[in-house]
This record gives structure tokens, sequence and C-alpha cells, in this order.
């Protein structure tokens, strides 16, 4: 069923499967952990957040509870780890300082981007095994993949003929593209801009979320 939604949206699948993954995540820090003393202990310690996850912690609170009272014991518990070692380092020299710097700038795995690597790899997984089924194939083959989980995907069905059709199709996808793109450069002179199609208008924001992934809630 989760496979089943993550088709249904008008962007990249893999990329909800991510993002609903990682939203779940923080929802549940935010209602469920927050007030967890040995969940706060170990943050930077052992798990953290990265600094879109960071970002992400504010809006998430103001939407499951209507404020940020969470979200600022949380942060508070980040920054009282992150510059525990910075306090009283102003003074320092030499190997004490450099000492103290680089382990300020280390960083532990953010706890969100983990639990949507796992997501990730389990639907890759799942996806390569629908091909198979021709209606899975159809539909993958004219799915918007961004560029990294179509490989992704690719590796994770190999050799397998059933893949075939998707990747033909997904290459082709890609060649098109970029000839909308050329197309825009190509039509963005002066004298060439009637000329210019809707579908090579709209190419450079299509290419941004090829490369860069649909990072946003996933769209429906």
């Amino acid at each position: 069923m989760r496979l089943l939604e993550a088709m249904r949206t008008t962007g990249c699948p893999v990329c909800a499967v991510r993002v609903r993954a990682e939203q779940g995540m923080l929802d549940a820090i935010i209602n469920e952990r927050v007030l967890d003393r040995g969940f706060r202990a170990e943050l930077e310690r052992t798990q953290g957040f990265c600094r879109r996850h960071v970002a992400a912690l504010v809006p998430t609170d103001r939407r499951e509870g209507g404020g940020t009272l969470g979200s600022s014991i949380l942060l508070a518990a980040v920054i009282d780890r992150r510059i525990a070692g910075l306090r009283g380092a102003a003074g320092a020299r030499g190997r004490d300082l450099r000492a103290r710097l680089k382990a300020a700038r280390e960083r532990p795995p953010c706890i969100a981007c983990q639990h949507g690597a796992t997501a990730v790899a389990t639907a890759l997984t799942r996806f390569a095994e629908r091909t198979r089924d021709p209606a899975w194939a159809e539909a993958l083959a004219g799915a918007a993949l961004c560029l990294d989980d179509f490989v992704a995907l690719w590796s994770h069905a190999g050799p397998d003929a059933s893949f075939e059709p998707v990747a033909r199709a997904q290459v082709a996808r890609f060649d098109d593209l970029r000839g909308r793109l050329e197309g825009y450069a190509h039509h963005s002179s002066h004298d060439r801009r009637h000329l210019l199609t809707a579908d090579e208008r709209t190419a450079a924001d299509e290419a941004s979320r090829v490369l860069g992934g649909d990072l946003q809630e996933a769209r429906g």
C-alpha cells in the first residue's frame, strides 16, 4: 500500500518514500520522544540531525502541536551538545584549540536521514521485484523518477529482463528533457523567443527535480 501511495504522487515515487519516512520520524520525535531524557542525552553523541532536518523541527512542531515547545527543548539539547567543547575555548591555543574545533565539526548520523535511507532501500527492492508484473513495469516506466533514484532502482533490478522496458523509457525521458533544455537555450534569443514551446519553458523546473530530487512533502 505504501508503494501504491508513492506511485500516486506526481513526483518521484522513491523521493516520496524518503520524504514520508523522514517526516514520519520527525513527527514521532516531536510527539513521543521530546520529553525522553535518555533520547535527548544521546543527541549529538550517537545520533543527531543534519542541517535540513534541524530546520524542519520547528515547522513540524507547529504543525503537530501548534507551538514550539517540543522543538525548543530539542534544539536546546542540540546546541548544548554542539558547543560543549567550545565553552572556554576562546583563549585556547595550538593542539588544544585544534582538537576542540575538530570535535565541534564532527557530526553523528542524522536520525531522520537514516530512517529515510532504510525506507528507500526497502522500497527500491520492492519496486525492482514489482517490475515482473507488467502493470507495475508500465507504471514505473512512466513515473517521474529523479535521476539518482532511477540509477539506484536499476542497480537493484540489475540485468533482469523485466526491468528493460522501464530502463529504456526512463533514459528516453531524460534524453527528451535534455533536448528541451537545449531547445529553451536555443530559442531564448530575442529573434527566436516566438519559437519557445510550453514544454521548453518548464524544462528547467523539471530538470531541477530530476537532478535535485523532490525534497518537499510528497505531492498528491
